[in-house]
């Protein structure tokens, strides 16, 4: 897909969900571990898989960990979900095994949503409350995640406290207990979806996102939320949401919006 001169997202960044308002979107392939939720205001969202599946439809769903491209040639409100933090909507989404259309009467809530309040839509705190309004009409029985081994919360205490460190890998041998690694991995793949070591870089990325929005240089924000350097956290932001970290920044400058604290 060829990129379009896509005008930068208005975005906000909370703990168990981000929410996106782009005037257009045409991204590149990438692979998130949130959730996504599209709502297409004037267009269908049309999302495109690797081996050629398409997906298009005023309101569609990419559950975590799917690679993807996403287009639509008018405004989107994007909710990305942490799977961490919501596990009914994880449990629903990984069961349907790629992209798919929310059903016609939700869709039409969602859109309305949107809709009605669609003069906001560049106002940061509505647009965080508008995505926590559409994730519940979408999962109307989400729960906060719940029944997760002892182990494997230790081991997210413990990674949340030195997401700044930069060797993933030793901080994963240093967190798993009485327990093989492989029995640990196992342990964490089932409670949290994916890896330690993609836990480690999809929490990073989003501290490393929530300093940049603070002011701070983009090298700086790197080296924070522990990466190597600024093309790595570029890299990791390109390949994980579609956007570079300079894109989110330069939407945030235009709009002359007060930056957010770092956590």
């Amino acid at each position: 897909m060829k990129n379009r001169h896509e005008a930068p997202p208005h975005i906000t960044i909370g703990h168990a969900r981000a929410t996106r308002f782009s005037l257009d979107l045409d991204t590149t392939l990438h692979q998130s571990h949130a959730i996504k939720l599209l709502v297409g205001l004037d267009a269908d969202v049309i999302v495109r898989e690797p081996g050629g599946r398409l997906v298009r439809a005023p309101v569609v769903v990419i559950p975590s960990d799917i690679a993807s491209c996403v287009e639509s040639r008018g405004p989107v409100i994007t909710v990305l979900i942490d799977p961490e933090h919501n596990r009914e909507p994880y449990a629903r989404t990984r069961a349907l095994g790629g992209t798919a259309p929310i059903e016609p009467a939700s869709a039409r809530r969602l859109r309305d949503s949107v809709w009605s309040t669609r003069r906001y839509l560049e106002s940061l705190s509505h647009l965080g409350e508008l995505g926590e309004e559409l994730q519940a009409i979408a999962f109307p029985s989400t729960i906060r995640r719940t029944n997760f081994d002892a182990r494997v919360e230790h081991a997210i205490e413990r990674f949340r406290a030195h997401l700044d460190g930069g060797d993933g890998e030793e901080l994963e041998l240093q967190s798993h207990l009485d327990v093989t690694m492989q029995h640990f991995r196992a342990l964490f793949l089932r409670d949290i979806g994916i890896s330690p070591r993609a836990w480690l870089l999809w929490n990073r990325l989003v501290r490393a996102l929530r300093i940049t929005l603070s002011g701070v240089s983009l090298t700086t924000a790197a080296a924070a939320a522990g990466f190597s350097d600024h093309a790595h956290f570029s890299r990791t932001c390109r390949r994980l949401l579609g956007y570079t970290p300079g894109n989110i920044v330069d939407r945030w400058a235009s709009a002359g919006k007060v930056p957010v604290r770092p956590p």
